[in-house]
Order: C-alpha cells, then sequence, then structure tokens
C-alpha cells in the first residue's frame, strides 16, 4: 500500500477544513472528513483546528479505515491499488456501510475488479458521490 498516495487521494476527496460544517449528509464533519462524535466531540464545534491537530484526527481516521477495509478484504489477495480503493471507501462510509457492498465484496474475492467496479456505481454512495465513486471504480476496473 503506498500511504502517501492514498493520503492525497483521500484528502482530495474529503477536502480539508479547520472549522467545522456539515457535510451532504448534514452531519458535522471537520478536519479531512472527520465526523464529528456528539456530544463526546461537541468541543470541536466551536474551534478552528492547527494543521497539526488536522493532521492527526486524519492519521486516527485513516487507521481505523484500514482496520476496516482489512476486516472487508485480505490487503494480501489484491492489488495495493484495489486495497487502496477499499480503504478510500471505508473512510468514506465506515465499515457497517461498507460491509453492505457484498456483492463488491464477492467479486474482490473472485478477483473480478471489472465486476467490482460495476457493483461500486450500482450504489446509493455512487448517485450521492458521483465523482468520487467514478474514479475510484475506474481504478478499480483498470487495475
Amino acid at each position: 500500500m503506498n500511504i502517501e498516495r492514498l493520503k492525497r487521494q483521500i484528502k482530495e476527496h474529503e477536502g480539508v477544513r479547520k472549522k467545522a460544517y456539515k457535510d451532504s449528509l448534514g452531519n458535522w464533519t471537520i478536519g479531512v472528513g472527520h465526523l464529528i462524535k456528539l456530544p463526546d466531540e461537541h468541543n470541536l464545534l466551536q474551534v478552528s483546528l492547527a494543521d497539526v491537530h488536522v493532521d492527526q484526527l486524519f492519521l486516527i481516521d485513516l487507521n481505523q479505515a484500514i482496520d476496516d477495509a482489512r476486516k472487508f478484504i485480505d490487503a494480501n489477495d489484491v492489488p495495493e491499488e484495489i486495497f487502496e480503493v477499499v480503504v478510500n471507501m471505508a473512510f468514506n462510509l465506515g465499515l457497517t456501510k461498507l460491509l453492505q457492498f457484498k456483492k463488491f465484496q464477492k467479486a474482490l474475492k473472485e478477483k473480478d475488479f471489472i465486476k467490482a467496479s460495476e457493483e461500486m456505481l450500482n450504489s446509493r454512495w455512487a448517485r450521492q458521490l458521483p465523482n468520487r465513486s467514478q474514479e475510484l471504480a475506474n481504478i478499480m476496473r483498470d487495475a
């Protein structure tokens, strides 16, 4: 896994914001797509994060996404670019929602990356995030 490429890609998809904002689904978010967990992180609604704190939150969330992706598919069973796509999806969706992509997961296990890309695009996630999903599906398809 190329962690620097993955970090750049996720930052590009999520954006970087030092102040809390509501995402497209109306959830309070800060940093690099960090979902603010209320009431535990209520203080994040009123602050402007320093770069170092943005990076700290991002690394915590990225490590969680990597762990979640490993629960979804064995990283050793797919090319690194494919695993990075799964990590990106896990970062955005979380494990619970990612696990709903059963046909996608089956296609990955069968190494049918064209079918996997089709399953990615055949989802509410793809309709909500058409640019991100298309870019990731293209990576998947071309692997």
